[in-house]
């Protein structure tokens, strides 16, 4: 998660899961669930149809949503098309239910989400109750501290494991 637009987490959502799918016996997968602004299929070059949203609105079944981007042991849900309601869709009984089997039926995988960012929406709050784990990216001379602040009141309650300082020259 990041506080505002534009501070690198879906790169550092992206780079995180392939690392870890090189690295781990088991399986990554990285879900795409910015669903107002969906880019892990663009970051991956990959021309999908659908991907999260679709699914939450029952239009595509979960199978035919998830992609191997040719990584070996990774797989992607990506975000699908852009939607205004993503609050609702993140909140509903359908993706607690869809990340409680993805939980359960391969416990030795590693399960990545990029967030909306904190700031600017519902969205990341909604998907923070249902994480394990939250690292906060913070871009160098952009994230402010008061935005910073806020972020972490907006999860005092929630599992936060770290921070990624972002885009530091040195």
């Amino acid at each position: 998660a990041s506080a505002n637009p534009g501070e690198g987490r879906s790169l550092i959502a992206a780079n995180l899961a392939i690392s870890l799918s090189q690295q781990i016996d088991g399986t990554v997968l990285l879900v795409d669930a910015d669903l107002r602004k969906p880019t892990i299929h663009e970051l991956f070059e990959l021309d999908v149809q659908g991907g999260l949203s679709d699914y939450l609105k029952k239009k595509a079944e979960l199978p035919n949503l998830l992609v191997n981007p040719g990584i070996p042991r990774l797989v992607i849900l990506p975000g699908g098309k852009p939607t205004n309601n993503s609050s609702e869709l993140l909140g509903a009984p359908r993706m607690e239910s869809l990340i409680k089997e993805m939980k359960e039926r391969y416990p030795d995988r590693f399960i990545i989400f990029d967030s909306p960012p904190l700031l600017t929406g519902a969205d990341a709050l909604v998907l923070a109750r249902y994480m394990d784990g939250i690292i906060i990216v913070v871009e160098a001379e952009k994230t402010k501290k008061d935005d910073l602040a806020r972020v972490f009141e907006l999860l005092k309650d929630r599992p936060v494991i770290g921070t990624v300082f972002n885009k530091a020259l040195e």
